[in-house]
């Protein structure tokens, strides 16, 4: 079918079904009109907060005091103001009879309450805060009070924040007082205990260790020297200057002896050993080698004589000997010097045994007071430190306490709202009339295309390639065409009947009626 075709069918079907769709239309406008005069009313009150920190107070305190932040604040003001104590005191001011109630029934009405209220960031500093309500005034109420007591907690918790900082870092900074007098009174009592633990002992020591080992080579150097002239002296003394008279005839003994082996050696060119001048050679050279161990033996004991301080005529004669005299003087002084150089060395090798253990004691001392000094230094330096975050933290919270820091104000405040919220009387009203319109059309449509009857003598000429010999037209009885005028009678009351409803709803919403 065409649309010409399609249109003439519908306004046929509603020729024919107007009074179904007349009591359609009625039953659904009134639905609507009567779901819009019961349908809950919501009202929405909001507030909008702005939390700043520029002050001229902030520039000139940065770096010495710390002030609380707004995203902070923000991002927890729905803790803040949803919390039971808050809570309770807002539904208390906004008209909730919480005396007579019983716990389970605030515990209620605080869920509800939560659920009603919505907390978001509007803007950089711009918190908003909104409440949905059946009761405008308390709607109004509660956004109200959520306000003040947002700004009264958080200025609270911000000074509280700031106390709890200060007395914490007081704290610190009494104990690392403490600590610090503990590690000064060890290091003063390991001080006044060990001599040595102070500074650049150890650089002392070590020049001492130096001058002491210089000394000691100096001292083995000269005691050296003195041993090799004491010997030079000895021998000196039992050599020839003190036996010369001795040495002289031991000389001319082995002078002899030396002429008798060359005459000997010459007479053995010719002879055989067996000559008798040989043999005489032999007696007279033998005779000599004994009187030359006679006279060594003899300056043996001479020697041992004055070792041992005998006195006889020979030691006597020796000791008479001008030189000899002055080779004793010198010995004498020559062991002399060397006794104080080896007494020099004894003392000299004890002071740097002492000065080396000096330095191993002072070794273990530094490591100790090292440990000692770490101590100190790491508790003088963290209360140092403390010392100046808490004078900051005193800024800060005397900052808060004058509320120099973060602050609140009211951008927008709440006001009584006058119309609800979301669904209202005028939107049922107007979809109860489109609607009671649309769905019997929409029925009507419907039942075309889905009934198989055929409505139109064309379609049998078109689609069943059939011939129409005639139509007949619809004849309606009287009775009929009385029953037709009443429905259509029933039809004009009942529309009527509904645009009078809806007119009559809509003068008393005007005036406020309802």
């Amino acid at each position: 079918m065409n649309l010409e075709q399609w249109l003439y069918l519908v306004r046929n079907e509603i020729r024919i079904n107007r009074g179904k769709m007349a009591l359609l239309f009625g039953v659904i406008s009134l639905t609507f009109l009567v779901a819009g005069l019961y349908w809950p009313k919501k009202y929405e009150a909001s507030t909008t907060i702005l939390a700043s920190e520029q002050k001229i107070i902030a520039p000139l305190m940065e770096g010495t005091a710390v002030a609380t932040g707004v995203q902070s604040l923000a991002g927890n003001a729905k803790e803040i103001i949803l919390n039971r104590r808050v809570l309770e005191q807002v539904m208390a001011y906004a008209g909730w009879p919480i005396s007579k109630m019983t716990p389970l029934q605030i515990e209620t009405a605080a869920e509800e309450v939560s659920k009603r209220t919505r907390v978001e960031n509007v803007g950089v500093g711009l918190l908003r805060i909104s409440y949905i309500d059946p009761d405008p005034k308390r709607a109004f109420k509660t956004a109200q009070r959520f306000a003040a007591l947002f700004i009264e907690e958080s200025l609270k918790a911000k000074q509280n924040e700031s106390r709890e900082a200060f007395e914490f870092v007081d704290s610190q900074v009494k104990l690392y007082h403490k600590k610090l007098l503990d590690a000064e009174t060890r290091l003063k009592e390991f001080r006044g205990k060990n001599a040595d633990a102070r500074p650049g002992s150890q650089a002392d020591v070590e020049a001492r260790i130096a001058q002491l080992r210089q000394q000691l080579e100096q001292t083995r150097l000269q005691l050296s020297e003195a041993r090799e002239r004491e010997k030079a002296l000895v021998k000196q003394m039992t050599g020839e200057a003190a036996f010369s008279e001795q040495l002289t005839k031991e000389h001319q003994f082995r002078q002899r002896i030396a002429e008798l082996q060359e005459e000997r050696d010459n007479l053995l060119l010719n002879y055989k050993p067996s000559h008798p001048d040989v043999v005489r050679l032999n007696y007279q050279i033998q005779e000599m080698e004994e009187l030359v161990a006679e006279e060594a033996e003899k300056r043996k004991q001479i020697i041992a004589a004055l070792q041992e301080g005998e006195s006889n005529q020979e030691t006597a004669a020796i000791q008479r000997n001008p030189l000899y005299q002055q080779m004793r003087s010198q010995l004498s002084k020559v062991r002399t010097e060397i006794a104080a150089l080896e007494t020099r060395k004894r003392i000299t090798d004890g002071f740097l045994q002492e000065a080396l253990q000096r330095s191993v004691r002072i070794s273990d001392f530094e490591a100790e007071l090292a440990e000692l000094m770490r101590d100190y230094e790491v508790n003088r330096t963290l209360y140092s430190d403390l010392l100046r975050r808490r004078e900051n933290a005193r800024v800060s919270m005397s900052m808060d306490e004058k509320g120099q820091g973060l602050s609140f104000k009211i951008q927008e405040p709440a006001v009584l709202p006058l119309k609800p919220t979301g669904l209202r009387l005028l939107h049922f009203m107007i979809a109860g009339l489109v609607l009671g319109v649309g769905i019997p059309l929409a029925m009507i449509a419907a039942v075309i295309q889905l009934d198989p009857r055929v409505r139109r003598y064309a379609v049998l000429q078109q689609e069943l390639k059939l011939r129409v010999l005639g139509v007949i037209p619809t004849l309606q009885t009287p009775k009929e065409r009385t029953f037709v005028r009443l429905i259509n009678a029933g039809v004009l009351l009942l529309v009527a009947a509904v645009i009078s409803a809806y007119g009559y709803v809509g003068y008393l919403r005007y005036v406020q009626a309802i």
